[in-house]
């Protein structure tokens, strides 16, 4: 930064919450920050400073490229996202336009920036996890409603509810689902 005509960078900080803390001290022009630090990570201080400098432009760097976390900081409104290894002309090119307000995300990191965000898998409650595991058994409603003492018709209002939940319409379907994103487990 200290060779570049026109920047200066004004401080350093050791993690997120330095960085806070830098930031109400020097009052810079642009914010330079990695997404994993001790005590504070990136989103957390990018979460704080989107409350309290709203108009600050952060970039941010990482040696990592998981989608979450590009996306959080984009949300968070970052105004740039590089790898650490990106050369100094692309650093410099991002930190000149985030302050000129332009975002820029590294091609290589594109696909991942604006790529719909990974589905969550589904999660059951217990007692969906243990009826859906007597289907998986071969247990009939009948047999699973006698066996946890519930009615016959609350056991189909769980299977649907089961249904809804995996985005499945048979109990095949529901077993398999479960089975393969492991919220079952048959000894």
């Amino acid at each position: 930064m200290e060779t570049t005509d026109g920047i200066e960078a004004v401080g350093s900080a050791v993690d997120g919450e330095d960085g806070l803390a830098k930031v109400e001290e020097l009052h810079p022009d642009v914010v330079l920050t990695d997404i994993r630090m001790p005590k504070m990570d990136g989103i957390a201080m990018l979460r704080e400073l989107k409350q309290t400098h709203p108009e600050l432009p952060v970039v941010v760097l990482t040696t990592f490229d998981d989608q979450e976390p590009i996306q959080q900081a984009l949300r968070l409104g970052a105004k740039g996202f590089m790898l650490k290894d990106a050369d100094k002309a692309t650093i410099i090119k991002t930190i000149q336009g985030a302050i000129n307000g332009q975002v820029y995300v590294e091609p290589s990191l594109m696909g991942k920036a604006f790529a719909a965000p990974a589905a969550a898998k589904p999660k059951l409650n217990e007692r969906n996890q243990q009826i859906l595991t007597m289907v998986a058994e071969g247990s009939r409603n009948v047999d699973i409603a006698k066996t946890m003492h519930l009615s016959e018709r609350t056991i189909k209002a769980h299977l649907t509810e089961i249904y809804n939940q995996l985005g499945v319409f048979t109990r095949a379907e529901a077993v398999a689902a479960a089975l393969r994103d492991g919220l079952i487990d048959l000894k």
